[in-house]
């Protein structure tokens, strides 16, 4: 009697052990995909049935019987030995954990079941796609992602070509920010359903500054100048050329004004060049170039000077 006892204490040790050594296995789905908790058992006697468990619902299904959830779940029986549970649109309902048994409680699979979703930018909780900050400030871009897993955020600055800046995190961060960190910057979320990009365009304002080409030029009357400054600042100011007078130099019969830009650079180019024979002797003096912003005015002058030199022609910078 005491060795049939321990016989029986024996297998039941036995099928303890077996059942609590069945490690869950994870798989993920994304809402509204199939799922299919595998089942294998062989050497089934006539009497055991096998039966599926959850942890939030208890039993679910005896041998091909569905308890619950009827519409979404069915057993199938591809071979003899398999006890299948499939679940036909998966949902946050479905997250948990699911058991594969026998009648008698012998533990044959475990299952977690994850809901995973690809990374999305949380508007709410990031930056704005275009944010303005004056020079010298500490600004942050953030960006904020859901998904599960949770996203991993990698920080790029898009230039000529996309530039990797191995910073890492939600926020990107611009202690002292200069002039020259205006530009586009994406971030990148990634888990392992998918990646989901969002990019920012900062721009750093700073006062407008104005400088001359030549400070001083020499010229005859009727000679052919150039007066060349260039007007930087953010936003980008107006820029223009007023003569000894006070008065903007506009396209006319004596001079042809050019303005040109950089690209997305906040900088102007401005030229006034006189045409040949316009210049009079009155027209000598201090001639200023003036760039307006919104929150400055800056000048500078460059004098035009009556050359004594008998030399003529056309004269740049001279």
């Amino acid at each position: 009697m005491y060795y049939r006892a321990w016989i029986l204490m024996t297998i039941c040790s036995s099928v303890v052990t077996m059942a609590s050594g069945v490690s869950p296995q994870k798989l993920p789905k994304r809402r509204g995909e199939p799922a299919t908790l595998m089942c294998l058992y062989q050497g089934m006697e006539a009497s055991t049935t096998i039966r599926w468990k959850s942890s939030k619902e208890g039993l679910l299904t005896n041998g091909m019987i569905v308890y619950k959830n009827t519409n979404n779940l069915e057993v199938q029986k591809p071979t003899q030995n398999d006890w299948n549970l499939i679940i036909k649109k998966v949902d946050d309902a479905f997250a948990g954990d699911y058991t594969c048994e026998t009648s008698t409680g012998f533990v044959i699979a475990r299952w977690t079941l994850e809901i995973v979703d690809g990374p999305k930018i949380i508007h709410e909780s990031s930056s704005a796609d275009h944010v303005t900050f004056p020079e010298e400030s500490s600004p942050e871009l953030l960006c904020k992602f859901s998904g599960v897993p949770i996203p991993t955020v990698r920080w790029f600055r898009v230039l000529t070509d996309v530039v990797d800046t191995g910073i890492t995190g939600e926020k990107l961060r611009f202690p002292d920010v200069t002039r020259y960190a205006s530009g586009s910057y994406t971030c990148v979320g990634t888990n392992k359903v998918s990646s989901f990009n969002y990019t920012i365009d900062l721009k750093v304002t700073f006062p407008v500054e104005v400088d001359v080409m030549k400070e001083e030029i020499s010229a005859r009357k009727g000679e052919v100048v150039s007066l060349v400054c260039v007007v930087q600042g953010q936003p980008i100011p107006k820029a223009y050329w007023t003569n000894p007078n006070g008065e903007k130099i506009i396209n006319n019969w004596q001079f042809e004004v050019v303005e040109e830009g950089d690209g997305d650079n906040p900088v102007r180019f401005v030229t006034a060049t006189s045409k040949p024979g316009a210049l009079g002797f009155h027209d000598f003096g201090d001639y200023t170039c003036v760039g307006d912003g919104d929150s400055n005015t800056a000048t500078k002058v460059t004098q035009l000077k009556l050359s004594s030199d008998p030399a003529s022609g056309v004269i740049f910078y001279n």
